[in-house]
């Protein structure tokens, strides 16, 4: 039995795959509707935001709202090789004689995730089918526009589409986390808090160290989370010092 049947989930509650879990953001929906709207009208955007706050989520919100992989392009620059070629990822929506008879598809929404860099030949590239309507718009996320190494005919094209991430206080980490457990009484608020803090006001680490705590408490085979458990994050801490 996982940690997380013990205490009652079906499924881990702090996981953050951001399919599974869009429902549990916390005022974005301002952001949703932006961007719904930006990529309608077929622009360049960027979404800033800090680590772990759901720019991924808020991603595969609009991927399901324009069709899903029909329509959309996800790339996850985080990951992906430096020979990413965005000619190739266009065509092999048409499989191999996409790349064949070199046939690109018209309209394509295309979502780079955690991009702080791009090869110039895919700035070109990118620019090129978006000129040409193979691309209708492209949505970038990121911690920091300002720092993100794009070129400035890049930039003149997303202009002022910066869509900024809304900062994400105590009382915004209780309700992530009660959205996510529903009625378990596994946290009480004061402790929600505490662990916020000690994350730094990350969201991703939030969710981090919920889980660790409480597979802490269900090795001991409790349904509550305690101050004991919370020592768990107390001694990580000392030991990355």
């Amino acid at each position: 039995m996982d940690w997380f049947e013990k205490l009652g989930f079906e499924d881990n509650p702090f996981s953050s795959d951001a399919k599974a879990n869009h429902t549990a953001l916390v005022k974005m929906d301002p952001m949703i509707e932006e961007i719904i709207y930006r990529i309608s009208s077929g622009s360049m955007l960027f979404i800033e935001s800090g680590e772990g706050t759901g720019k991924t989520t808020l991603l595969m919100i609009a991927a399901k709202k324009f069709g899903g992989s029909r329509n959309v392009v996800y790339l996850d620059c985080d990951i992906l090789d430096k020979k990413l070629n965005i000619t190739h990822v266009l065509q092999d929506k048409y499989g191999m004689m996409g790349r064949i008879l070199n046939k690109k598809p018209k309209d394509m929404i295309v979502l780079m995730d955690n991009v702080t860099e791009l090869s110039k030949l895919n700035t070109e590239r990118l620019k090129y089918y978006f000129d040409q309507g193979y691309i209708k718009s492209i949505v970038f996320t990121g911690t920091s526009y300002r720092s993100a190494k794009f070129s400035e005919s890049l930039r003149d094209r997303i202009g002022n589409r910066v869509i900024k991430g809304p900062k994400i206080n105590s009382d915004d980490a209780v309700e992530i986390i009660r959205k996510r457990i529903g009625d378990s009484e596994l946290f009480n608020d004061k402790l929600i808090s505490k662990i916020f803090k000690m994350s730094g006001s990350s969201v991703k680490l939030l969710l981090e160290n919920c889980e660790k705590v409480s597979r802490s408490a269900a090795k001991k085979n409790r349904k509550r989370v305690q101050l004991a458990d919370f020592k768990v994050l107390m001694s990580d801490k000392n030991d990355m010092v």
